[in-house]
């Protein structure tokens, strides 16, 4: 990483190391070369790293938990480097949170731990969205993580239907689906989390049995942890799986209304007021009064954006009759009229 990013002479290192390859000018071999110089002893090297950082002679910093002790580099006025690592007084902007991983499903056991904690820390990344990072997508063990993984489980146990089709399969070929299951049972088997497994005989001669004990049904967190036990094909193929059934579970939470999105931001073109603000309930111990305000949102469009948007690819043409829009298809055998009511257009 450190050649590709300029270097030694560029990347300020914070880490428990006491040396590091340098790979030559010539670009063929590396030669040991230690952190430490004879003016900056070996404690304080990190400390010196991180002061050039911020006086912007080097541009990019890795840090490692070994070498964060005492090491801070919020985004602070007065440093050149105006980097955020987190909220500090006195920062010149936010800080920007990258999760790191592979493709390999069973890496993003570490994004989640890392997700659900920065997640707890409350008034950061709940209180106000904007405040802190949106790692809700990476954070899996939620509600309907757990629900998506017993849906999962009870799938490939063939229980119940799997609610999407597996990664790989297709529903026009049930031997795909089939093989995939006998793998999928067959990993879940490797890893320990189907137990008391029982090949069948006679006519379900090659066919697993077993059973899931209730403590895992619902543990995500076991989950992704055994999938790094497995080869990475099959460990993509659960992990694609799992994150499908995942989506379709919030998917229709949403449609049905149920989804806790936290606090959001209204968006629309024009946000009104309606009535006046209403009490709803006065706490007796404080006196603190929650007020209800109700708007109405008008997310339309205008007739111009809404040509660009629905015609731009269409071979139509629009025409305005009376109080209507008349979009005639010209290219169809027979034409097709669709006719918008004008008075719901936005002039």
């Amino acid at each position: 990483m450190l050649p590709q990013l300029g270097g030694p002479d560029k990347v300020a290192e914070m880490t428990g190391r006491r040396g590091m390859l340098v790979r030559a000018s010539s670009g063929k071999g590396v030669t040991y070369q230690a952190r430490n110089t004879k003016e900056i002893s070996m404690e304080m090297v990190n400390m010196h790293e991180k002061q050039l950082f911020m006086d912007g002679k080097k541009f990019v910093a890795i840090i490692s938990e070994a070498g964060s002790a005492g090491v801070s580099l919020q985004s602070d006025r007065r440093a050149a480097n105006q980097f955020g690592r987190t909220h500090r007084s006195n920062q010149a902007s936010a800080p920007e949170y990258r999760l790191i991983f592979t493709n390999l499903g069973g890496e993003r056991r570490f994004a989640s731990i890392v997700a659900k904690r920065l997640e707890s820390l409350g008034a950061l990344t709940q209180g106000d969205r904007r405040a802190g990072p949106t790692l809700s997508a990476y954070n899996y063990d939620t509600a309907f993580g757990k629900k998506a993984l017993m849906v999962m489980y009870r799938g490939i146990m063939e229980q119940d239907k799997l609610p999407v089709v597996p990664p790989g399969c297709s529903s026009e070929k049930p031997e795909t689906i089939q093989d995939f299951m006998t793998k999928a049972k067959a990993a879940l088997v490797s890893v320990g989390i189907v137990r008391d497994m029982v090949i069948g005989s006679g006519k379900d001669y090659g066919k697993f049995s077993g059973r899931i004990v209730d403590s895992d049904m619902h543990d995500v967190g076991r989950f992704l942890n055994r999938l790094l036990g497995l080869p990475p094909e099959i460990q993509n193929r659960l992990f694609e799986l799992f994150i499908s059934i995942l989506d379709l579970l919030v998917q229709n939470a949403r449609i049905e209304g149920n989804l806790d999105s936290g606090i959001v931001d209204m968006k629309a073109n024009i946000i009104e007021l309606q009535g006046t603000p209403k009490t709803v309930h006065v706490d007796n111990m404080s006196g603190a009064s929650t007020i209800l305000f109700t708007f109405t949102l008008d997310r339309g469009t205008t007739w111009e954006n809404w040509i660009e948007i629905g015609l731009a690819d269409a071979d139509e043409d629009v025409v305005r009759k009376a109080d209507e829009y008349v979009v005639v298809n010209r290219t169809a055998t027979v034409d097709v009229d669709c006719v918008v009511d004008a008075s719901t257009v936005v002039p």
